[in-house]
């Protein structure tokens, strides 16, 4: 016996909202894999939510913002525009979405950068994919997000060189001469992790002993003097990430190549999995613009 489509059995959705200092975050709630096939469009006064199946709709009366629900499809139209930032959480499953006021966007704007070259480096490439995160690879989520950097400082005229523009296998010796030869204010190196969590690595001398890998490059020296002021560059990408995402960042310092045999104040971030947060446009732009707020603090 054939069903009705009427009679398939319906999501319930949570919706929440508060309100505090100009900024309105509405949340939605349902089971994970519900939540995960969910598309997201926004505009300045409207956030259009598809979802994979029929769905009820739980929510409190007297909402600052109206709701159109159909069968498959939530628009929740906001009475006055704001900038919309949106970002996926789990345990519980939820969508998350920041509204906040036009006239506050000012606060968004990243500290000044006194400097005048960058090096920017997208780990991994062509066939090193890194880890990989169902269909997302470390190699093209690096990349976009240096592209990313890169184009931003571009626009506040500094100049800006990436290890790698395309999907291409690059070299540690080659990526380490490359960002020699240009002598930075500021090497970044862009990687992803296999947990939640954001992760700054700053460079490590032990001073016993030698690496033999590091040694290998004859260019260890290099970093040596600059190590406090590494150190200093991801103190302050490490606050600025904090007090934007509200997310625990894990400080190590380690020995790595790509670090130790730079002779320029350098940061290797790992940005978290794909699994755990989704980099759509407005993420990566905070993202970003945290990163720039902690180069510009670490430059006053």
């Amino acid at each position: 016996m054939a069903v009705s489509l009427s009679a398939q059995k319906k999501t319930e959705v949570l919706l929440k909202f508060s309100k505090q200092e100009g900024t309105m975050r509405v949340v939605l709630e349902a089971g994970e894999s519900f939540i995960n096939k969910t598309k997201i469009t926004t505009s300045p006064s409207q956030i259009k939510i598809e979802l994979p199946g029929p769905f009820t709709m739980k929510a409190p009366e007297d909402l600052p913002f109206e709701i159109v629900a159909t069968d498959k499809l939530l628009v929740i139209n906001l009475k006055e525009k704001g900038e919309i930032k949106f970002f996926s959480l789990s345990s519980p499953a939820r969508l998350v979405f920041d509204v906040q006021k036009k006239e506050k966007q000012t606060e968004t704007q990243s500290a000044p950068i006194i400097s005048k070259v960058f090096v920017v480096d997208a780990g991994h490439g062509g066939y090193d994919f890194g880890i990989t995160s169902g269909d997302v690879s470390e190699k093209d989520v690096s990349l976009g997000m240096a592209k990313d950097l890169g184009k931003v400082l571009l626009k506040k005229g500094k100049k800006v060189f990436l290890t790698r523009k395309v999907d291409q296998y690059i070299s540690l010796n080659d990526r380490i001469n490359f960002v020699n030869q240009k002598s930075p204010y500021v090497f970044i190196s862009f990687h992803s992790s296999m947990s939640r969590d954001f992760i700054l690595y700053s460079p490590k001398f032990e001073e016993q002993g030698s690496d033999e890998i590091i040694d290998s490059y004859s260019l260890s020296a290099r970093q040596k003097k600059y190590v406090k002021k590494s150190k200093l560059l991801s103190d302050s990408i490490e606050g600025m990430i904090k007090e934007e995402f509200k997310a625990n960042v894990i400080r190590r310092e380690m020995p790595l190549p790509i670090l130790n045999s730079v002779g320029a104040p350098s940061v290797l971030i790992e940005i978290p999995s794909p699994g755990f947060l989704v980099y759509d446009q407005q993420i990566k732009a905070r993202l970003i613009n945290s990163i720039l707020n902690g180069i510009g603090a670490y430059g006053q």
